[in-house]
């Protein structure tokens, strides 16, 4: 009975009306007792139903978990914190390499949107683990979540890796996305140009120290993998260990540690995911767009005229330099990105 209390307190379930509530900016917190509470699993999931939690669920925290063909994503309403500021246009966040949409969790109710969309990029979070890391094949998953959500035009916000994938799906559908904001990523071929990246956001070296623990050390719980990160990388920063953490979980159960992160994938195609695709001659993004750049970080400031390389892609863009950020701008300059963000679907 306990553990059925347990599962009862931490996830509801609701009827895909709750959507509606979502994009109206009504009052949503009547679901909490009216929503049919269905067979829960595991983690939460299920393809054709829509969770929220509990235990975190407020007035000021209208926020549901749902997955779409494997993708796993929240919505939040911002319009109860904003009233009439709250701008009817969706806000679409995708997260960097080894994050999750929980990244953004405090930070989007910083944005005001009565939709905010935070998704869980392939073999990443609780979504879908697969063999590759295409762009092509992240984008097709990302227009699909939105057509299923009749989200017909948003503002496209992408950091890291995840403003990679953004600049891709922009460029192939600027249609789809009239706003597009980037935070310290370039559309830039940073593999072939052997770019000498710092830890701990050097991709390539932290995806060989993450593949090397779990295959040879196999580790049983976080802190065992925390000790073996600190071995391997000891100036790691104690934040990155934890934001890491954020994506395994301890099975006391089963006396292993669940990897979220699909790490094989992400090392194997490392070659994909610092490469960019297109080419400029090609493709250009012609709607405005916001390059957030940190002077502090390696991915874009100190990059040779990076200027001229978003400008090649992205000829109306507006770059927006962090004089005291690193890479991770929205942790860093939180009021910032957000202000840069809100001024972009307030156009």
């Amino acid at each position: 009975m306990s553990g059925f209390l347990y599962k009862l307190n931490k996830f509801y379930q609701i009827n895909k009306n709750i959507y509606h509530s979502l994009s109206n900016g009504n009052n949503i917190l009547n679901y909490k007792y009216k929503g049919k509470i269905c067979t829960i699993n595991e983690k939460g999931i299920n393809k054709n139903r829509a969770y929220f939690s509990y235990e975190s669920y407020n007035n000021d925290d209208k926020e549901i978990v749902d997955m779409i063909d494997g993708i796993s994503f929240t919505i939040r309403n911002n319009s109860s914190i904003y009233k009439e500021e709250t701008k009817n246009i969706p806000i679409v966040i995708l997260h960097g390499c080894y994050g999750s949409k929980r990244n953004f969790r405090n930070f989007n109710k910083m944005l005001k949107s009565n939709k905010i969309v935070s998704l869980d990029l392939p073999n990443h979070g609780e979504s879908k683990h697969t063999i590759d890391m295409k762009y092509s094949n992240i984008e097709e998953d990302i227009k699909n979540v939105l057509t299923k959500l009749n989200i017909k035009s948003c503002c496209l916000v992408g950091f890291s890796l995840g403003g990679k994938v953004s600049m891709y799906t922009a460029l192939k559908n600027p249609s789809l996305f009239p706003h597009l904001i980037i935070m310290d990523i370039l559309p830039y071929n940073y593999y072939s140009n052997n770019i000498e990246i710092a830890l701990p956001y050097s991709i390539r070296k932290m995806s060989k120290t993450l593949y090397d623990i779990k295959i040879n050390k196999n580790p049983k719980n976080k802190l065992e993998f925390l000790k073996y990160l600190k071995e391997e990388l000891p100036n790691i920063p104690d934040s990155f260990s934890q934001f890491i953490c954020m994506s395994l979980k301890d099975n006391e159960q089963k006396n292993k540690l669940t990897w979220n992160i699909n790490v094989e994938t992400i090392y194997n195609e490392i070659p994909n995911i610092t490469n960019f695709p297109l080419n400029h001659e090609k493709y250009k993004y012609m709607n405005p767009c916001s390059f957030v750049i940190a002077k502090k970080s390696d991915l874009a400031y100190t990059i040779p005229d990076y200027d001229q390389i978003i400008k090649n892609f992205f000829p109306n863009s507006k770059n927006f330099i962090l004089e005291n950020s690193s890479h991770a701008v929205y942790v860093d300059a939180p009021h910032e990105c957000a202000q840069i963000i809100n001024q972009a679907i307030s156009v």
